[in-house]
């Protein structure tokens, strides 16, 4: 069917690092067209050969083509504009720590009877960003983009699994805990002003660090979040760090990095949930 021009070899002692190929969609309707093309080929083949003007006009026929490879075509595209646009949204985070905070209790947020909705997060994120204090958030903050970069995936989407397991990652989620548990030793004081934090309605929304868009009137709805939603939040929120959760080689790393045993940084405030549901 033509020249044939030899791959270059690598040499025998060069490093190689195989990677996963990206663009798996695309690839998948390539693969499609170019089978298509290869079988017409076939089919005018003469002793295995086939002219280039004939190449021509069957890879013509294939692109132009109407009928059932069409309407593949056209199904392959409403799923790829998804997939493009949910990519750049991805793409464009650069903001990790609140994944961390809520993947905990995610499971709440699509419950409707949990009482716990997305339009409650940013002023628990607010809540949690007072908490551990604008310093030491702004380096937790840096460390979660930082995690986020070193597993994303050939195609720039990041791999959650891959992400939520990456030791800095539970890292930087038990020093959130740590610090939100300490901050409930006074419980009672504590939980008013959490609740006073998740029931406030900000007259504008921010966009970046200076710039703040003003929400409109229906916007500003009041917010019922209560004791019980603050319970099974936080229930879900502290879950893998009950006492018997912890092995004897985690309790042992545990306070080797905070001085002090699990049972005593958290076991007050389950004690505290415990009588508030009651």
């Amino acid at each position: 069917m033509g020249a044939q021009q030899n791959a270059p070899v690598a040499e025998p002692d060069a490093a190689i690092q195989l990677r996963e190929p990206g663009g798996k969609r695309c690839r998948g309707v390539a693969g499609v067209a170019v089978r298509a093309l290869i079988d017409l080929l076939d089919e005018s083949a003469t002793d295995g050969t086939v002219s280039m003007d004939v190449v021509r006009r069957i890879a013509n026929a294939v692109l132009s083509a109407r009928g059932p490879l069409s309407e593949y075509y056209a199904n392959w595209e409403m799923g790829c504009d998804s997939a493009f646009t949910l990519r750049r949204i991805e793409q464009q985070r650069t903001d990790f720590i609140g994944r961390i905070v809520t993947q905990p209790f995610s499971a709440l947020l699509d419950d409707r009877a949990s009482g716990i909705e997305r339009k409650h997060l940013p002023q628990f994120f607010a809540a949690i960003h007072l908490i551990v204090g604008d310093e030491p958030y702004d380096g937790l903050r840096t460390r979660a983009n930082e995690a986020a970069e070193r597993h994303r995936t050939a195609d720039g989407a990041v791999a959650w699994d891959n992400f939520y397991g990456d030791d800095d990652v539970k890292r930087v989620f038990e020093t959130i805990a740590v610090a939100v548990a300490r901050s409930f030793r006074r419980f009672e004081p504590r939980r008013d002003w959490f609740l006073i934090i998740m029931n406030s309605s900000p007259s504008s929304i921010s966009t970046a660090s200076n710039a703040f868009i003003p929400k409109k009137a229906e916007d500003k709805v009041t917010r019922e979040f209560g004791e019980h939603q603050m319970s099974r939040l936080f229930q879900a929120l502290f879950s893998q760090f009950r006492i018997e959760t912890f092995t004897p080689e985690r309790k042992a790393a545990f306070m080797e990095r905070w001085g002090s045993e699990p049972e005593k940084v958290f076991g007050p405030l389950f004690v505290s949930l415990a009588a508030q549901d009651q």
